[in-house]
């Protein structure tokens, strides 16, 4: 430290500061040399590792095969909506009753098909 910053420095840590300083490493010429050089082979290193292209990787097929999924499941809803069974409404179309056997009072296309009981 320099001598304006120790003045800074509250009696109690001037004891402190003074032993950190007499303790302080001296790094070498060489040894700063050596450490430019490992800090500039990390900095060009390539940041993605093996492990982390395939987790990429395995992410982007997961999120393709979802779309694909929405995409399919959508476009089979789109059609089964668009089918209105012939262009008849839904009370005429689904929710028919059955061939009419048995039911008098309603005429049905397929009461040919019943099982007449025995008289």
């Amino acid at each position: 430290m320099r001598n304006e910053d120790q003045n800074r420095l509250p009696d109690d840590l001037r004891e402190i500061d003074s032993r950190l300083q007499a303790h302080k490493p001296e790094v070498s010429a060489l040894e700063l040399d050596e450490l430019k050089l490992r800090t500039a082979a990390r900095a060009f290193r390539p940041t993605t590792s093996t492990y982390g292209r395939r987790q990429l990787m395995r992410s982007k097929l997961v999120t393709m095969m979802l779309v694909l999924g929405l995409a399919v499941s959508g476009g089979a809803a789109g059609v089964i909506a668009s089918q209105d069974g012939g262009g008849k409404s839904a009370d005429q179309s689904e929710y028919k009753p059955g061939k009419g056997c048995g039911d008098k009072n309603h005429v049905h296309e397929r009461e040919d098909e019943c099982k007449t009981p025995p008289r």
